[in-house]
């Protein structure tokens, strides 16, 4: 009986560990397979975000470009066309207010005005030619071989000595553009540029290290021996349709990405050579499924040695049988206990290789025990060593922006003390750097549970966004003055007065300001302007709307202030700032403005145009006031 008893227990091992062996050669093959899978997509997912973002901000560039000819449109007065020296120093103005390379006027007889000069224009620029029906962007080639990039808009209502205007362009630099987006990192670089569809190359910029102004689907020819990859990205070019290939480029194995620009019927393009990205990922996914593997293994021989104890100790004493049957059931238990949760940390790194990772563990009473900040996350930081960053929570919390930090408090223990699971911890904030100062971060993390609901073990993502956030800071704000710009600020007003925030708004421009710039300079005259910007930021608090509309003019909108004597109380602060100003350049002369400003009700909806238009009379009314820095307030009417 006992014999047979052996036999059972001995062939229901074997059993055991062939599964165990068998498991083991599974799991292998399934960690080898989804690493792979990661490894290739990453790459794939990071570049075609970047695309994504670079076509968008040519798009969004061309756009504000073609709301600027919009707004000149608009804003020319009789005055302005009075005269060719009034029309030229209009397009001047426009040119400079808007930091283009040039803007243009063109009649029906395609003679074209500019600042300086005057000439017919069908040879020049071809585009005129045939007729504008609607917005344009296309590119001319100059006398020097180098493409010129130019958007024009159609005219109407406008006529110039007898002659109906029926066209304006202006001149992009599209160079600057591209230049401005190619960024290198150690062991990376990218490389941007934009070509028609036929692969010729809209700028003078190289291109992967290619001479300048190369056609780009000659060199993927002349580089790509199966002509696979030439084909697909010719039909793609010529379908204006997004997609990526990867071939021998000079020598080297590279990815090229490519996307449309939306109504242009270009292809912006950009090329990196397989980088180091790739290579971390594949060499930390290497070491994971080694260390899995070697954890199996390890497990594996322990349960055949346990095992083989096992019958030997049967064969030898039939009473310490039934002892030793526990304690190898235990052990075996724990043994697979601590495979399930290697088996669980290895898919949750799986999971987050591509990023900075974090984790916490926490004891029954939730509180916590442990924390650990990856390598990677320290290194976001500028930090190389555990003695520089510790793994504590406080090391992470004292580089906190003061203005974030209670907030993502608050973000982070309602997760935790949400035992029901709901509450997602999902934030941004600011966290400040060893070298770089403060920086944006997106961090987000799954909370394992224990049965009872208490947290247990707290792992999550840490990713770098201060790329994506100064993009959009910087397509918001004047570059000479730090406040916000014309079409930004604009649009923040009309959004508060369409909710019927009511408020203060004003308009000011400076007094003689033409006179300073001709008799100083134009440096003293930038000094002038950032120094009333600066005075306008003190009188107003940080939450108000303060924007430069362009050359000296600014506005500014509070919507907590609904009475006059408050309002005057703001702009009074701000021209007693002007008194103060002083720059040694001007010798004594004082800064002055005249304002115009608008009060509105609480719960009074306005529009932002009437608002607009009654300040700029205020400003006009003040114009006329000796000793300048007047303020007129006019009523809204409705």
């Amino acid at each position: 009986m006992r014999i047979k008893e052996n036999k059972i227990l001995f062939t229901g091992g074997i059993i055991v560990v062939l599964l165990i062996i068998l498991s083991t050669v599974w799991n292998i093959h399934s960690a080898q397979k989804q690493t792979h899978i990661v490894t290739e997509s990453i790459p794939h997912f990071y570049m075609e975000e970047i695309i994504k973002r670079r076509v968008s901000i040519i798009t969004d560039v061309l756009k504000q470009n073609y709301q600027y000819m919009t707004n000149a449109i608009d804003s020319i007065t009789k005055e302005d066309l009075s005269s060719i020296t009034s029309l030229r120093n209009y397009l001047g103005k426009i040119r400079r207010l808007y930091g283009v390379e040039k803007f243009s006027f063109v009649d029906e007889d395609c003679l074209i005005y500019t600042a300086h000069s005057t000439s017919p224009g069908k040879t020049r620029y071809p585009f005129l030619a045939k007729g504008l029906t609607g917005p344009l962007a296309t590119t001319v080639l100059n006398y020097g071989g180098e493409k010129l990039l130019f958007i024009a808009l159609p005219v109407t209502g406008i006529a110039f000595n007898g002659k109906k205007i029926t066209a304006c362009f202006a001149q992009v630099n599209i160079d600057q553009m591209v230049r401005s987006m190619t960024f290198r990192a150690e062991n990376m670089e990218t490389y941007f540029n934009v070509y028609l569809k036929n692969g010729e190359s809209l700028t003078a910029a190289p291109f992967g290290g290619v001479e300048p102004g190369r056609n780009i689907l000659s060199v993927i020819q002349e580089n790509d021996e199966s002509k696979v990859s030439y084909n697909k990205i010719k039909n793609d070019f010529l379908n204006e349709k997004q997609g990526s290939i990867h071939v021998p480029y000079r020598r080297q194995n590279a990815h090229l990405y490519y996307a449309p620009v939306e109504e242009t019927g270009w292809m912006l393009s950009i090329l990196v050579y397989d980088s180091v990205i790739s290579s971390e990922i594949k060499n930390g996914s290497k070491t994971i499924i080694a260390l899995n593997n070697l954890q199996i293994l390890i497990t594996v021989s322990s349960v055949i040695i346990l095992f083989a104890i096992f019958v030997i100790t049967l064969n030898k004493n039939s009473r310490l049988m039934i002892e030793q049957e526990k304690k190898i059931a235990a052990e075996t238990k724990k043994a697979y206990d601590k495979l399930n949760i290697e088996t669980q940390g290895m898919q949750i790194i799986h999971s987050i290789i591509h990023s900075g990772p974090w984790s916490m563990e926490f004891n029954e009473k939730g509180e916590i025990e442990k924390c650990v900040w990856s390598v990677p996350f320290r290194q976001m930081l500028g930090y190389m060593t555990e003695e520089e960053f510790p793994n504590t929570l406080e090391a992470w919390a004292n580089l906190l922006h003061p203005d974030d930090k209670e907030r993502v408090w608050k973000a982070y223990w309602n997760s935790v003390n949400d035992y029901t699971g709901k509450t997602m911890y999902d934030v941004e904030y600011r966290l400040l750097t060893k070298n770089k100062g403060y920086r944006w971060y997106h961090a987000a993390g799954n909370l394992i549970r224990r049965e009872d609901g208490s947290p247990q073990t707290y792992v999550g993502l840490f990713i770098d966004i201060d790329e994506k956030k100064s993009l959009k800071t910087l397509s918001e704000t004047d570059q000479m003055t730090g406040l916000l710009n014309r079409i930004s600020g604009e649009n923040k007003v009309t959004e508060s007065l369409k909710k019927g925030n009511g408020g203060l708004f004003i308009l000011l421009d400076v007094d003689h300001f033409k006179f300073i710039n001709d008799t100083f300079g134009h440096g003293v005259g930038d000094k002038v302007i950032i120094s009333v910007a600066n005075c306008l930021k003190a009188a107003f608090r940080d939450n108000d709307i303060v924007f430069r509309l362009g050359g000296d003019e600014f506005s500014a909108y509070a919507q907590t202030i609904h009475n006059k004597p408050t309002a005057e109380k703001v702009i009074f602060r701000f021209i007693d700032g002007l008194k103060k100003i002083s720059i040694p350049e001007l010798k004594g002369h004082s800064i002055e403005a005249s304002i115009g400003a608008v009060v509105m009700n609480e719960e009074e909806s306005a529009d932002f145009t009437l608002c607009y238009k009654l300040a700029d009379e205020g400003v006009y009314e003040s114009k006329k006031v000796d000793g300048r820095s007047a303020v007129t307030f006019r009523v809204l009417n409705k």
